[in-house]
């Protein structure tokens, strides 16, 4: 198998397995409550995962404009640029006037372009060491507000931006959302 076919088809695993087993099966409806009285929700965690895709792909690797700017008087009446999002624990003061079927839209729009950056992109970028703070503050985070992601992303290779804040980071909240899915009763198994 090619590198390039391996990287489009672990987008499309990352992007069509969130997109058809949560987004899919619990109503959007649902997508703000907190099961078992806390933790976070699937609207929390879809914003989370589409502000690292965001920002750390389109706006680090590659060197490209947020999508956001396209999205956000459809995601919610406040400002959720910058920093909102990207932290684990969700901000509910931004979460909680999301639209979930504009998440949904966001989220959609990002993994069909990161495919289709990745379909044709020079995959030697992904050993370059992009300036990651460059990139973080031209998307408007806050260093003195996220020292943490500054420092986790300093120094990384271009691999890391695809390979960890796109795919893998994607499975391992993909994990979160379906049993939060699960707990809420919806298990189509």
């Amino acid at each position: 198998m090619e590198l390039r076919d391996w990287i489009l088809d672990d987008l499309d695993l990352v992007h069509t397995r969130i997109t058809n087993q949560v987004l899919g099966i619990i109503p959007a409806e649902r997508w703000h409550e907190q099961v078992d009285g806390g933790g976070s929700t699937i609207v929390t965690v879809l914003w989370h995962l589409s502000r690292h895709v965001d920002v750390g792909l389109n706006v680090v690797l590659r060197g490209a404009d947020e999508l956001l700017g396209d999205w956000a008087a459809r995601l919610s009446d406040r400002d959720v640029s910058g920093g909102p999002g990207l932290a684990e624990a969700g901000d509910t003061e931004v979460v909680d006037t999301l639209d979930p079927r504009a998440v949904a839209g966001y989220w959609d729009a990002l993994m069909t372009g990161a495919r289709e950056w990745a379909a044709g992109a020079d995959l030697s970028v992904l050993d370059s060491v992009p300036d990651s703070a460059a990139g973080l503050a031209r998307a408007g985070v806050p260093r003195d507000s996220y020292p943490w992601l500054y420092n986790m992303w300093d120094a990384k290779p271009g691999s890391f931006y695809l390979r960890w804040e796109t795919i893998g980071h994607g499975i391992t909240h993909l994990g979160e959302m379906v049993s939060i899915r699960n707990r809420m009763g919806l298990s189509p198994f």
